[in-house]
């Protein structure tokens, strides 16, 4: 901590300094800000619903805050985190009904994967926000090409800004609320040859968790490298490495009843009492490590002034590990701690006798800190060859993606329980699990561009096909090794825009889309999947809007109507069986995956946007239905969704009617702005509450609405011969508002343990992420 607060004002006394080191004569630096025009922001001229959020719109956030929260102006998308900066475990986001694994997410084009947090990959783990230049947010699934089976609704492309033309340095440092701190880098090596150029940034930052500063905290540090290569005729080759080393205590759940009690609290313990049965609570045991590597490469090469081809290789690789604490022992009989003796009839393992032993009342009670070791690598290659012929634009590309992750659960003995949460690396007394899974995916496409009525008219008549091939197996718990593969058909992606008159544009679009069997499934799961277990996820997608776009004032209303099928949930392997609640939500049995039916969900959405000059209004509204399938009352498909937790015809949990955003922007001075952002988030379905082992539907659990208020303050300071100075105050919830945040997806599936006959209305179940309070950040950048 020393070092980083060191740091940390070292890099805010070069900053304060800079003009008085600069020397008069230097040249004032090329910026590379990407600048996104109105036209490009409301997607005028696309046949389907897009935005696209620029730098000057990332830069609002907090310096150091993850990308993600930048999405919060785009209707139809939310994002929560449980610090006003960003969080881990605490990180989910939805965009039209749909969650984190269902919404293709890129970077440069590259595909990042899900963003689930148990061995997913969240976008900002190889994102520095410094270094983004746009994010384009296509809310519909019409897109043809985007390299991901997760956009069953949409994707976001994350797209990194270009080096500087002339050498020079940036520098940003921040400090805020709960002990954050951060410092950021970046050198530009400027043109260096004939159209060669190229950056480093790293950065660090730390910060306390709010809810628990004395035993809770976050550590990160970020390194980039890119390199652009520019040709005379327009072809390039850009190539990317990003590694991110990242270690955090996130946060716990709780429960409605929980909040309404202590709305400040998430439950967890900020001390070691020395007794298991509470530390299962205490937040320095909530938590992980990982480190990330993404290395990519964008070529694109002109053959013809009507024909290019684009060709973008990738590999990414993760390590990490999550603790939790455990108020017991687990041994496993003979001193093996992987011993399998046998396999039975159906394939099942037969391991020694488990010994638990459990007094986790006393003071210094046997315990054990269950250690989950992920290790993940993806490789692939993208690729499109395009080419004009009159009215005609012809798009042919592919993607081939291969894929390794395994994922093992170990317990390990705490030494003095009565002390600390301190274990023995040493002394394996039980391993449950070590699966793997190999996922290799192959998608073809083919789209035309046609252009009629003198350019008014544009469609796009194209085609995909996906083939995934799965391998998966876990010695421990089954003797199959997994292996079979699915393919969809020919899934057409239609769209269209036709220019009405001036300004006025019509857009539309119709589409299937394929994403298999999700790796969580084969993850997450203690039995064999086997070939006719699953069927794949899939989706159809319609949306229809009109834009109004000038260079100053702009405006859009879109409908849509999204119907997921074939759903996937991970449950119980014998639902009917006697179960400890706590082993149940910690993830301690036995399970298998199933399809729950499926989600439709439709809406409208509406942005506009004024610039009076000194005065700009920003403005966007969702509405939104999303809810469950509703088979028949005592049929086995609603029997599957009460299986996972889910009522029949409810409402999606966390996704509201109505949520709202509003900004005003005032430059009262040359280089002075003043943003005030507004978010409303209506009321939303929290929870399904089913019966434990009946699964008797007993109703839903709803949030109410909350209404946040931010503010933005940045000035900016130029003067020839100087460097850039850039001076930034944010306050994230203005008003300290109590609210929950999100819901976790961790316990989604569970049912209500608290229920009884004689305690109908009782709830233990843990479900919801306590919202962040007011928040302060200071930042300055400097550029020489």
């Amino acid at each position: 901590m020393k070092t980083s607060i060191w740091l940390a004002s070292s890099a805010l006394c070069l900053v304060m300094a800079a003009p008085a080191m600069a020397q008069q004569t230097a040249p004032a630096p090329e910026t590379v800000d990407e600048v996104v025009v109105t036209a490009e922001r409301f997607g005028s001229g696309l046949a389907r619903a897009t935005f696209t959020i620029g730098a000057e719109d990332i830069q609002e956030r907090p310096l150091g805050a993850e990308i993600t929260q930048a999405l919060v102006k785009v209707p139809g998308v939310q994002v929560s985190t449980g610090d006003s900066r960003g969080g881990s475990f605490s990180f989910e986001i939805y965009m039209r009904g749909l969650s984190d694994e269902q919404v293709g997410l890129t970077l440069d084009g590259i595909p990042t994967g899900d963003s689930r947090f148990n061995g997913g990959s969240p976008p900002q783990r190889f994102i520095e926000s410094s270094n983004i230049g746009r994010i384009t947010v296509s809310q519909s699934a019409g897109d043809i090409g985007a390299p991901s089976r997760f956009a069953l609704g949409g994707f976001i492309d994350f797209v990194t800004d270009a080096p500087r033309k002339d050498f020079g340095a940036t520098v940003e440092a921040g400090l805020g609320s709960f002990d954050f701190r951060r410092i950021y880098a970046r050198i530009d090596s400027g043109e260096i040859a004939p159209g060669l150029s190229g950056y480093f940034t790293y950065s660090h930052q730390e910060n306390d968790v709010w809810a628990g500063r004395a035993s809770r905290g976050s550590e990160r540090d970020h390194y980039e490298l890119k390199v652009v290569k520019d040709f005379d005729n327009g072809s390039f080759v850009k190539a990317r490495v990003s590694y991110n080393d990242q270690t955090d205590n996130d946060f716990n759940i709780v429960t409605k009843g929980e909040f309404d009690t202590a709305p400040r609290s998430d439950r967890a313990l900020d001390a070691v009492t020395g007794i298991p049965a509470k530390d299962i609570d205490f937040g320095g045991a909530l938590g992980g490590w990982r480190k990330d590597w993404l290395a990519y490469a964008n070529s694109h090469v002109v053959l013809s002034d009507a024909i290019s081809l684009d060709v973008n290789p990738y590999y990414q690789n993760l390590k990490g590990e999550s603790f939790r604490y455990q108020d017991r022992q687990r041994v496993l009989t003979g001193g093996d701690p992987r011993a399998v003796t046998s396999y039975n009839a159906n394939g099942g393992a037969v391991r020694p006798t488990l010994t638990t032993i459990r007094n986790s009342n006393v003071v210094g009670g046997p315990a054990d800190m269950r250690v989950t070791p992920r290790d993940r690598d993806r490789y692939g290659v993208t690729g499109e060859l395009k080419a004009r012929f009159g009215a005609h634009a012809l798009r042919f590309g592919g993607w081939w993606e291969g894929g390794d992750s395994t994922e093992k659960r170990n317990f390990y003995p705490i030494l003095n329980s009565a002390q600390s949460i301190a274990y023995d690396r040493g002394k394996l007394n039980y391993v449950e699990y070590e699966r793997s899974a190999s996922v290799e995916t192959t998608m073809l496409y083919a789209q035309d561009e046609l252009r009629a009525f003198d350019d008014r008219l544009k469609v796009d008549l194209g085609v995909t096909w996906y083939n995934v091939k799965y391998d998966a197996k876990s010695p421990l718990e089954y003797k199959a090794n997994v292996k079979f593969s699915q393919h969809s058909d020919l899934n057409p992606k239609l769209g269209a825009t036709y220019k009405v008159a001036d300004a006025w544009e019509l857009f539309g679009g119709y589409a299937k889309n394929f994403a298999g069997i999700p790796e969580d499934a084969f993850l997450g799961s203690t039995a064999v999947i086997n070939p006719k277990d699953l069927t794949p996820v899939s989706t159809e997608n319609v949306d229809l809007g009109l834009r109004y776009v000038k260079p100053n004032m702009a405006f859009s209303i879109q409908a849509y109507d999204v119907a997921l099928k074939n759903n996937v949930g991970i449950v119980p392997r014998d639902p009917t069986a006697t179960l400890d609640p706590q082993e149940v939500v910690r993830g301690n049995v036995a399970t298998k995956a199933v399809n729950i039916a499926g989600i439709k969900t439709k809406g409208v959405e509406l942005t506009g946007y004024y610039d009076f000059g000194v005065v700009d209004l920003y403005g966007s509204y969702s509405r939104q239905d999303a809810k469950h399938d509703n088979p028949a009352v005592g049929s086995a498909a609603r029997a599957a969704l009460a299986a996972v937790a889910v009522i029949g015809g409810a409402g999606v949990r966390d996704i509201p009617k109505d949520s709202v955003y509003g900004q005003v922007g005032w430059k009262p001075l040359a280089g002075l702005k003043i943003d005030a952002n507004v978010r409303y988030v209506g009321k939303r379905v929290g929870g399904h509450i089913v019966a434990p082992t009946t699964f008797q539907e007993l109703g839903v659990e709803m949030l109410d609405a909350y209404t946040l208020v931010g503010l933005t303050a940045t000035y900016d300071l130029k003067r020839a011969g100087v460097p850039d100075l850039r001076f930034q105050f944010n306050v994230d919830n203005l008003f300290d508002k109590e609210y929950i945040g999100a819901v976790s997806g961790s316990t989604a599936t569970q049912p209500e343990f608290g229920y009884t006959a004689a305690t109908p209305n009782n709830r233990t179940l843990d479900r919801y992420f306590v919202g962040a309070p007011r928040t302060y950040t200071f930042s300055v950048k400097a550029r020489f």
